[in-house]
């Protein structure tokens, strides 16, 4: 990974997502974030399947792309739902904020598909 993606890649990919999903870019988009999600091992997790997270994840995305722009807030949303979906565990869970790098990974993977 070489970082988070900038607003304008987002934006671009989830263009190109609406024209194929024909209008609203959910489809496909869902489909390339559950990619993103296998391709850093989300399967490896034990938790919600990567075809569960990955219409949250949408929401998310077209939040940031048709509201807020802000990368920073996608990525702390990302992170949230991932910590959310992740396998229940002991109580030892690390923070939502140690999901980030993960959220961002997802992100740039998305934007890259």
């Amino acid at each position: 990974m070489t970082g988070t993606p900038s607003y304008a890649a987002l934006r671009a990919r989830y263009d190109d997502d609406r024209v194929e999903s024909r209008g609203t870019g959910a489809g496909a988009a869902e489909a390339r974030l559950a990619r993103a999600l296998d391709a850093i091992g989300w399967r490896a997790a034990n938790g919600a399947d990567a075809d569960e997270v990955a219409p949250l994840a949408a929401e998310i995305l077209i939040a940031c792309v048709a509201d807020h722009r802000d990368i920073a807030v996608a990525v702390r949303d990302l992170a949230a739902l991932l910590h959310a979906c992740a396998a229940p565990m002991d109580g030892s869970m690390y923070p939502a904020s140690a999901f980030e790098p993960a959220a961002e990974e997802v992100l740039w993977r998305y934007s890259r598909d």
